[in-house]
């Protein structure tokens, strides 16, 4: 379930625009909750969130410096400033913001601005998507550096972090299969599906991936992952 917040200092707006958004549900793609909040501060210390309409000029810290705060903390969050003033452009841009909402709120805009929030959250040729308890998380593909079964959970891990989430390796490779024409993720192993992109040398029965982690390749898996990755590193789709 999507997570998204509303703040703004005004009473009002909160639910108008919540209402506006549950009238035009069907334009997510998937159910979704909405906190409402009225104060900067209290918006920062409730974080995560999914999708974020804040108002600029709130009354105990600014949305700016709230922007600030949504960026370090929650950085995939698709960040929406609303407001009634449109001399923030250079902020704004700094700030990764998605778009501009002007007051009053204008239900034909919002509507145009969820389908745009839909295609960047669920674009299938740049993000995986998983669920952690009720919170949706978001990395894009190109930072997985591979996934890792371990029991009944998959570890993902990336450059910067690692997170775990309950489900199955084959339903991961095989749902990459069918959304990717070409995919870069190759199964090496039963514990491990790798991102071929940070690839960085390979052996007969190991790959050495960016960071230096160094994963098996299974016995009877390592002639066709050889082939594989050959393949792949010649037809250029590998640009190092």
């Amino acid at each position: 379930m999507l997570k998204i917040a509303i703040c703004d200092d005004d009473r009002a707006i909160g639910p108008c625009l919540a209402g506006i958004l549950r009238r035009n549900a069907g334009l997510l793609p998937e159910p979704f909750h909405i906190h409402l909040f009225t104060a900067g501060k209290a918006l920062v210390a409730s974080l995560p969130f999914d999708i974020i309409f804040l108002d600029i000029e709130l009354g105990d810290i600014t949305g700016i410096h709230a922007g600030e705060e949504i960026r370090k903390r929650n950085e995939n969050a698709v960040l929406v400033f609303v407001s009634a003033h449109e001399s923030y452009c250079k902020e704004l841009f700094r700030l990764d913001t998605t778009a501009f909402l002007g007051k009053p709120i204008d239900e034909q805009q919002v509507r145009e601005l969820i389908s745009r929030i839909a295609k960047k959250l669920y674009a299938p040729a740049k993000i995986f998507t998983y669920r952690v308890k009720d919170t949706v998380h978001r990395v894009p593909l190109a930072d997985i550096l591979f996934f890792e079964t371990d029991a009944r959970q998959i570890k993902l891990v990336t450059r910067e972090k690692q997170d775990a989430f309950y489900g199955k390796l084959d339903e991961v490779e095989t749902g990459l299969k069918e959304r990717f024409k070409r995919s870069s993720f190759a199964r090496i192993h039963h514990s491990f599906l790798v991102n071929l992109e940070h690839v960085e040398h390979f052996e007969h029965n190991t790959l050495i991936l960016d960071g230096g982690h160094i994963l098996p390749i299974a016995q009877r898996k390592q002639r066709e992952i050889r082939r594989f990755i050959m393949e792949y590193f010649s037809d250029g789709a590998c640009q190092k």
